[in-house]
């Protein structure tokens, strides 16, 4: 018996407890509503603020693609003008030792036939 009333008057309390926590009001002032626009404002600046960099980055970030776009194109046409100007110069040296090297072979091609030995030796390196 002793026990019930104990927990009929710890219940009581509880219960006193619960219903005075439900009922308290959280007082929100004018003060507290001004506040709570002054800081909408300062967050609404600081986005159009954070706005406007990015778009200037974005900005900065054109303009560093397009000058590594303009350097790429340089790159590679001084690398095709190198090869070029490369094959051009080797075709143009090696005309006059062709023709050099074809006027040898027809003056031993012609003593050749005058020298058997010779016309040997040029038939086994098949110039003959």
């Amino acid at each position: 018996m002793n026990t019930l009333k104990t927990i009929i008057i710890v219940s009581f309390i509880l219960i006193s407890l619960i219903l005075k926590a439900e009922v308290k009001e959280i007082p929100f002032s004018l003060d507290d509503r001004d506040k709570l626009m002054r800081t909408e404002l300062k967050v609404e600046s600081l986005r159009s603020e954070m706005t406007a960099r990015f778009e200037s980055m974005d900005k900065r970030f054109d303009q560093l693609f397009n000058f590594l776009w303009a350097i790429i194109g340089i790159f590679t046409t001084m690398v095709i003008s190198v090869f070029g100007f490369a094959f051009w110069d080797r075709k143009l040296s090696l005309a006059p030792m062709k023709k050099e090297n074809l006027r040898i072979l027809t003056v031993l091609s012609d003593y050749a036939k005058t020298q058997p030995k010779l016309l040997e030796i040029m038939k086994n390196a098949g110039l003959m």
